[in-house]
């Protein structure tokens, strides 16, 4: 029964992704790395890290509501497997300082991200 939670929630986040990275990506036309791109991994950074603090601070929560969102909705959502091609392409094409660029503010905003999700919830949820 558990595959349910995932697979519905990894289509909600799918679904999210696209119209997310699409949005994204015709407001900033001008940017020579895929921003819609990193948007969804920052953001997607950020939710993990809230809703893992969440699960610990909520037990009760866990288990079919983890699978969903960590497993399935987030897992869905972000989008490191289109990162990892878009990078490739980069080096494949000789565009060495977009390549880096991109791997640089993808790893690093993302980290930061997880990290002020975890804070966040801890601000909100604690007492």
């Amino acid at each position: 029964m558990n595959y349910l939670y995932v697979m519905i929630g990894g289509g909600a986040g799918a679904l999210l992704r696209y119209f997310s990275n699409r949005f994204i990506n015709s407001l900033f036309t001008d940017i020579t790395f895929p921003p819609g791109t990193l948007f969804v991994n920052c953001l997607g950074a950020l939710l993990i890290g809230f809703a893992i603090n969440i699960f610990e601070l909520f037990p009760a929560a866990s288990g079919k509501w983890k699978l969903f969102i960590t497993t399935g909705f987030l897992g869905g959502y972000t989008t490191f497997s289109t990162y990892a091609l878009e990078t490739a392409q980069y080096f494949i094409n000789g565009n060495i300082k977009r390549a880096l660029t991109n791997i640089l503010l993808n790893n690093v905003l993302c980290i930061v991200f997880v990290l002020s999700g975890m804070w966040l919830s801890k601000i909100l949820f604690t007492k």
